[in-house]
């Protein structure tokens, strides 16, 4: 029978340990998905070991756990009060209309919440199992080793740099099982003489393997790989011509030629504090060559005091927008004369150097620093030969700057009713298409929208089909090099199937200027990765260079540009408001027929959740009662066995109230013992002592004499006012515990 004892220290470590290596497995997710924040995750993992550390009887942890969950669930998801039930309505209905999907395995047509509940509960289970066996039964090893495997495979086969990983997985690991074995040394040396010892050489031997293979992997020569690669060895590629067309991402100035593998680049390119996740715009580009992006029309104004310069509507307008305010810091080795900014800038204040001056591009929205002021000879012919003050044509890197920005919240009624009527300079060059591009690119776009009639419906078609329709895949390592003359977009599009944020911005903007919709690429950074947070709440973002990205912003009349999201792995930057009624029903945003590609209807009111809009509730859902009664069945269920083993319960609790009074309440955890026999005999009657009830109890000899001693102590201090002599504590306290552990119903 399963005896619960209270977690020593050395549980409490090892609990440590087991978490720092669940983390491992949960780290990759930012990367490999579009998991968005980790905490969620974390916040399961740490309250489940904390929970089958502390609490007995892990049947009776799992309702506190789901509590859990659907706490998470409504942090994440819901604006509305916790205790109000309209959101747990909702929460229901969304859970069994995606049940067939679950069926089916259609999880790209899953709601957000659905597909996050399904994995809480199923990393819930998950931790749940692996606590009880690594923390308990004490099977470290498999769990250690299945950790380095997985690390190993995502480092091999997925573009998920794991080094770091590994390293601190076998460290963790090694540690874990050094806790393990102390666990049970500990148990065995019961002599005070010899427990120091053992201890002392049971810990000493980790430490100094440890230390001292630490030291040589420090300290040691390293030398390059000598084996090839196994991605390219099992492919049949040639590793030669691979690893000279491999490239590190990052930030670059240099689009002309696009595609290509990469790899990762987790070099710190700046710090971020900002009260709204957003991208980060660097640059836009508006002319494709059909093998990568150059910028064509250019119209500079020089800002030679950019502390006081104001900017307005320079990329949107008319919209409702969120003020964003953000400081960025640079201190590693990639700087850039580049200011990025979230949204649509307003002001650049703060900064470092002072003497920093800006060339301003307002045709594509860039700013360049430049290193102060220098006086400008005015062409001949001029009207006058004074020097004239500009910016130096020195770049300059800034090592900190404030920004004030704002970004768009987009009604859905106005941008649908915004019509095509486009001014005549953005026809001119936001329409622009390389002459050689192959006729099929342009039929696809048309297929895909063949029935949304507005310029953003088809927008929004395009840019679900390239994220959701399961056809194209995120990669970022087997990815080929256009051919000699080949046009990247219809090599992406109808052959390689793959590719990364490049391939998928430069396919939708392509495919919606083949239907006469102003597009232009757009560059920057992904928001990064929160590591933290101010006094005032603000978010600390942390971009790497394996954060540049690229995206796609779109022309609407008396709107401007608005941001769009193609790639399936990032979140979009635009926030849309759905406030578009009509008499009739929505016409949903379609994809073209793809037989067994697995196309998805995006037209049911989830385009909100793809965006981090709010969940949209079903008031008309009719839940089936097959559902109810099933719901109820399980209550019931629980329910009876929570009162078959009420017994339990109620020694488990009345334990634990024991243990958490001071030695010297004798009489209060005398009462508690005497409830635990109650509990576990029967009941004192009415008018009975307890000296008479300690002698009517059917219970060994030992035992009652162990409690007739502990009864008199009591009726000498109740009746004759007598405390407990210093000689008599450590009996009582040995006594009082071990009727307590020999208590079972």
């Amino acid at each position: 029978m399963y005896e619960w004892r209270r977690p020593t220290i050395l549980d409490m470590i090892s609990a440590l340990f087991l978490f720092l290596l669940l983390r491992e497995w949960l780290l990759p997710l930012q990367e490999l998905t579009d998991t968005g924040a980790l905490w969620p995750f974390y916040t399961i993992a740490g309250t489940v070991i904390l929970m089958d550390l502390f609490l007995p009887y892990r049947w009776l942890t799992f309702p506190f756990k789901l509590l859990g969950v659907l706490w998470l669930l409504h942090a994440a998801f819901f604006d509305t009060s916790f205790w109000e039930k309209e959101w747990l309505i909702d929460l229901y209905a969304q859970i069994v209309r995606d049940m067939p999907l679950v069926l089916s395995q259609d999880w790209g047509a899953m709601s957000v919440i659905s597909r996050n509940g399904m994995f809480d509960l199923m990393l819930l289970v998950m931790i749940s199992m692996i606590t009880y066996l690594v923390l308990e039964q004490r099977q470290v090893l498999w769990f250690v080793v299945m950790t380095e495997a997985y690390l190993a495979l995502l480092d091999t086969f997925m573009p998920y740099e794991a080094d770091g990983g590994i390293v601190r997985s076998l460290l963790y690991g090694f540690l874990l099982l050094a806790i393990s074995h102390l666990t049970k040394v500990t148990s065995i040396a019961t002599l005070n003489g010899k427990r120091g010892w053992m201890v002392a050489n049971a810990i000493m031997a980790p430490l100094l393997v440890l230390g001292v293979s630490i030291g040589i992997a420090y300290t040691a020569p390293k030398k390059e790989a000598s084996w090839p690669d196994p991605i390219s060895y099992l492919m049949g590629s040639d590793q030669a011509t691979t690893a000279v067309g491999m490239k590190k991402v990052g930030y670059d100035n240099n689009d002309s030629q696009l595609g290509g593998p990469f790899v990762s680049d987790n070099t710190l390119v700046f710090t971020g504090l900002t009260n709204e996740r957003s991208y980060w715009r660097g640059d836009s580009k508006d002319i494709y060559t059909g093998a990568g992006w150059e910028k064509g029309k250019r119209d500079y104004e020089s800002i030679l005091d950019l502390k006081n310069y104001e900017w307005k509507n320079a990329l949107f307008h008319g919209t409702e927008t969120k003020e964003v305010k953000a400081s960025l810091y640079f201190s590693g080795p990639l700087q850039y004369a580049t200011v990025f900014y979230p949204g649509q800038l307003k002001k650049v204040t703060d900064y470092t150097p002072e003497n920093a001056t800006v060339v301003y591009d307002t045709w594509n929205q860039q700013l360049e620093i430049r290193a102060g002021k220098i006086n400008l000879i005015p062409p001949s012919g001029a009207a006058h030969s004074q020097p004239v003050v500009g910016p130096n044509t020195l770049l300059m890197k800034l090592k900190q700057y404030n920004v004030e920005a704002e970004v768009p919240i987009i009604s859905e009624k106005a941008i649908t009713q915004a019509g095509s009527q486009y001014p005549i300079e953005i026809r001119t060059h936001y329409l622009q298409l390389p002459e050689q591009l192959p006729p099929r690119v342009k039929e696809l776009a048309e297929e895909i929208t063949k029935d949304a009639p507005t310029p953003y419906q088809k927008v929004r078609a395009i840019e679900n089909y390239l994220r959701s329709s399961g056809k194209y895949k995120y990669e970022t390592t087997d990815v080929p090099v256009p051919e000699q003359g080949q046009d990247f977009v219809d090599q992406f599009l109808f052959e390689s199937f793959r590719g990364y944020c490049d391939h998928f911005s430069t396919s939708m903007a392509v495919m919606l200027r083949t239907l006469d919709i102003p597009t232009r690429w757009v560059k920057g950074f992904a928001p990064g990765q929160r590591v933290g947070a101010d006094d005032a709440g603000n978010d600390i973002m942390e971009v790497r260079s394996k954060d540049a990205h690229s995206w796609v912003e779109v022309y609407f009349p008396n709107m401007g540009w608005i941001p769009f999201e193609a790639t399936s792995s990032f979140t979009s930057p635009v926030r849309i408001k759905y406030d578009l009624h009509t008499e009739e029903a929505q016409a949903p945003i379609p994809l073209p027929d793809l037989g067994n590609q697995g196309a998805l209807n995006r037209g049911d009111g989830r385009f909100d959740e793809l965006e981090g809009a709010d969940a949209i509730s079903n008031r008309g859902f009719q839940i089936p009662w097959q559902v109810n009664a099933l719901f109820v069945g399980a209550l019931a269920a629980a329910g009876f066995v929570a009162w078959r083993r009420r017994q339990k319960i109620t020694i488990w609790w009345l334990r634990r109230k024991w243990s958490q009074l001071e030695k010297d309440q004798y009489a209060d955890r005398y009462h508690l013992l005497m409830r635990m026999m109650e509990s576990v005999h029967s009941r004192r009657q009415a008018g009975e002592t307890m000296r008479e009830y300690v002698n009517r109890l059917h219970i060994s000899g030992d035992k009652r004499q162990d409690l007739r001693f502990l009864t008199e102590i009591y009726e000498r201090m109740i009746y004759g006012m007598k405390g407990i002599e210093q000689k008599a504590r450590s009996i009582v306290e040995e006594l009082m515990e071990r009727l307590t552990r020999q208590l079972k119903p």
